[in-house]
């Protein structure tokens, strides 16, 4: 089964409006005019490695809330890498996420099983894979039980 889903672009001269055709999302509109060179550059490898780390956060709250397992919170950073390919173009190389589960001792068992299973990545970063490299970090914070 497969689904589709839609984005567009409508752009006027360096005013940007990317409808996201979502109630979540809604539009993000980018006004590179008011920006320097230096703010403008990297916006989309931006919004790619917020999307690897939002979809790899969902997939991680699905896991532990699918093992009933209740955390206070998850917090996560998407670093990106770029280099260059064989042809000498410029590409996305490595994407590493680093993220942490804020929660209770006692599910410290169930977070051990789930950090095995998001070894595997997400729909987002398991597409990506084939031609950058993931890496996982995954850590857990049981806070301080004095």
């Amino acid at each position: 089964m497969s689904h589709e889903l839609n984005v567009s672009l409508s752009r006027k001269g360096g005013v940007i409006d990317l409808d996201m055709e979502s109630g979540a999302l809604g539009c993000i509109h980018i006004d590179s005019e008011k920006l320097s060179a230096d703010e403008r550059a990297g916006t989309a490898k931006k919004l790619l490695a917020a999307s690897a780390l939002y979809c790899y956060c969902a997939a991680l709250d699905k896991a532990l809330d699918a093992r009933h397992a209740q955390y206070d919170k998850i917090e996560g950073k998407a670093t990106l890498e770029t280099g260059t390919d064989d042809k000498g173009r410029g590409r996305v190389t490595s994407i590493r996420l680093d993220v942490k589960v804020c929660m209770d001792q006692e599910y410290e068992f169930i977070f051990d099983r789930v950090e095995k299973i998001m070894k595997q990545g997400c729909l987002v970063t398991g597409s990506l894979e084939p031609a950058i490299k993931m890496v996982y970090n995954l850590e857990l914070d049981c806070g301080d039980d004095d």
